[in-house]
């Protein structure tokens, strides 16, 4: 089995094809401990039958089920594509290298937009990427491996004839095409921006189509296949100090942090999300910024070849596809020019609270299904209200008092998936390649937060013999609960500590006063569920505590806080943030919204831990209380 999948997940689908010509042979397997699978199935169905029912549980979602609408979730997530029409896209490709070789040497031509609906990436489709073949021969998919079911994306390994592999992502269908076209549209030429420009190690994309009207009859990436292992597995963030495993805990962590520093090392003039330039058409051109994306560049292959347009930054786009797109979302997408950084914050407040009236209205026509209460819309109207009410105040954008502050605020690159997840180290140079550009954008380094891996807010501790006093007397428990707490202060100071190291004029967005100003905002772009306006709340009035000390070393640009909240307001929200902690501690697998590993998920069903309701959903037994 190829190395190219995540760790944890419990099922993996392959799809083998027999060394018979025009015959595919589907292999599920299901996988019990991580990266070990058993013995597959195999299934046989021939190219030429592209409705073969035997195909579907090849595209079927297997690697988790959820406790509420689990038929409806797997729907969602089901990516059936036409392996005919991936087959012509794989041939078309091998017809443009052959086109490509006569190329000088060194010249990077533009994306070519395709008759059939696709593009490719003309300047990777070359020999030296995809291989030769020979005059009237055929390219034929020989193998397909579903290697990844993950949060956005299916990704399937596909082998050929000519010993070639090819990585084909699909897209699930949970946003609209609009959605998808401008999410594959940016991450592609983003993906090509950090390639060319930036020198950063990415799988080379061949290929890709905007919606279902191409070939392949769904949205996808055609790139290339890096064999090899995703840097998760040196990563463990519970190691103890001066263990034997200590070179790896610190190569994970500057291999990411060396990421990092390449995205963030090219001051951009805008703020959204990059695009290719000849992807101007259909009267599109007010979308993207006129000006360079960047300034002094003297190739030029590689003048003009990117704009800035409407960020692609996930929260903005998140579960909107009721929206008007072109009068209730683009007028708040962006791109804004480079001396308003604060209008991201304000715009995404004010989308959010768009959205959230535009629910209340169809839930009183009548025309919306979803179960939400309208109250919890009413807050957050108001909360993403004061969201952008208190945007251009948060950051005095001229202070003195936080070193190179416009260093911070220049429009940089940001990835939101940077985590050891998304990087593969190949098999053969152990060069480490990053992965998964999608829903990145260009904003102020003040307000990209901390990567996941290494994020923490909870007590710091940098010493336990120090922080602690009489930890040698504590209880066994007592002392893992500070040991933890003492591991992941520890693997942020030295996620910081890097940073410093590779950017010192950037340092000072980890400074604490500044994670203050911009918790509001980092809450809103991390919100998962409809509760969790509720910290944006919390942050705000953890502003409101000290902003009268903030004002006074002009960290912000008002002397007075500039929301008003009654005693009232704040008693309630003191009461439904408990209930919200409350509900996350006492509700089975809150934190992942009701989605559980198959492999978890069968043992709990099979060991009755778990029982299936009437309705097709799932409750989980408590366990009887003890006499």
């Amino acid at each position: 089995m190829i190395r190219y999948t995540v760790a944890g997940h419990s099922r993996r689908c392959v799809v083998g094809a027999s060394k018979r010509v025009g015959a595919i042979k589907c292999i599920t397997v299901a996988a019990t401990k991580r990266f070990i699978s058993n013995k597959p199935n195999e299934v046989f169905t021939k190219l030429t039958n592209d409705n073969d029912p035997k195909r579907d549980a090849f595209f079927k979602y297997t690697w988790g089920s959820w406790l509420k609408n689990d038929k409806q979730e797997k729907e969602k997530r089901f990516t059936k594509f036409s392996i005919e029409g991936l087959n012509r896209i794989l041939n078309d490709i091998y017809i443009q290298s052959n086109e490509m070789a006569k190329a000088p040497d060194g010249k990077i031509l533009p994306p070519v937009f395709n008759k059939n609906l696709t593009v490719s990436l003309v300047n990777n489709v070359v020999p030296k990427n995809i291989g030769k073949i020979n005059p009237n021969e055929k390219v034929q998919v020989t193998t397909l491996s579903s290697i990844h079911e993950g949060k956005h994306h299916r990704i399937y390994k596909v082998d050929t004839n000519l010993n070639k592999a090819f990585i084909l992502r699909i897209p699930y269908p949970l946003e609209n095409e609009n959605t998808l076209s401008y999410r594959i549209r940016s991450e592609v030429a983003t993906m090509d921006f950090a390639d060319l420009k930036l020198g950063i190690k990415v799988p080379k994309i061949f290929c890709y189509g905007v919606n279902s009207l191409n070939p392949v009859r769904q949205p996808f990436v055609l790139q290339e296949f890096i064999e090899g292992e995703l840097l998760m597995k040196d990563w463990d963030p519970l190691i103890e100090d001066g263990s034997s495993n200590q070179k790896k805990y610190d190569n994970v962590i500057k291999q990411v942090s060396d990421f990092q520093s390449k995205l963030v090392s090219l001051k951009l003039n805008a703020f959204g999300s990059i695009y290719f330039n000849n992807d101007l058409k259909d009267g599109n051109e007010k979308e993207f910024v006129k000006e360079d994306i960047y300034d002094g560049e003297t190739n030029p292959d590689l003048q003009n070849r990117w704009k800035i347009g409407p960020s692609v930054e996930r929260c903005l786009w998140r579960h909107k596809s009721h929206l008007d797109f072109h009068k209730q979302m683009k007028p708040f997408l962006g791109p804004w020019p480079k001396k308003s950084p604060m209008d991201i914050i304000k715009n995404t407040g004010l989308l959010e609270a768009e959205n959230a009236k535009t629910r209340i209205a169809m839930k009183e026509a009548g025309s919306s299904a979803e179960l939400m209460y309208p109250r919890t819309l009413k807050e957050q109207i108001t909360t993403y209200e004061n969201l952008a009410k208190i945007a251009p105040d948060l950051f005095n954008v001229k202070t003195k008092a936080i070193p190179n502050m416009q260093e911070l605020l220049s429009p940089r690159l940001f990835h939101p998936d940077l985590d050891p997840m998304n990087i593969i180290v190949n098999k053969e140079a152990q060069e480490a390649y990053l992965l998964d550009f999608e829903g990145a954008c260009t904003k102020p380094f003040i307000l990209q937060n901390s990567p996941q891996f290494i994020a923490y807010d909870g007590p710091k501790i940098y010493d336990l013999k120090e922080d602690i006093t009489d930890f040698d007397k504590l209880s066994e428990a007592e002392k893992v609960q500070y040991q933890f707490m003492y591991k992941r202060t520890r693997n942020q100071h030295q996620w910081e500590k890097k940073l410093n190291d590779n950017n010192p004029k950037l340092i000072t967005a980890v400074a604490p006063p500044v994670k203050l100003l911009r918790s509001p905002y980092i809450a809103a772009v991390e919100r998962k569920t409809e509760e969790e306006y509720l910290l944006i709340d919390e942050s705000l009035l953890q502003l409101k505590e000290v902003w009268d000390i903030f004002a006074q070393n002009e960290l912000v640009n008002q002397k007075k806080f500039p929301l008003n909240y009654s005693k009232e307001d704040i008693e309630r929200h003191v009461e439904d943030l408990q209930k919200l902690h409350e509900k996350l501690i006492s509700t089975p697998f809150a934190a992942t919204q009701g989605w559980i590993p198959q492999d978890m998920f069968d043992q709990l069903l099979n060991s009755g831990s778990i029982v299936k309701q009437e309705n097709g959903d799932y409750t989980v037994k408590q366990p009887e209380a003890t006499k």
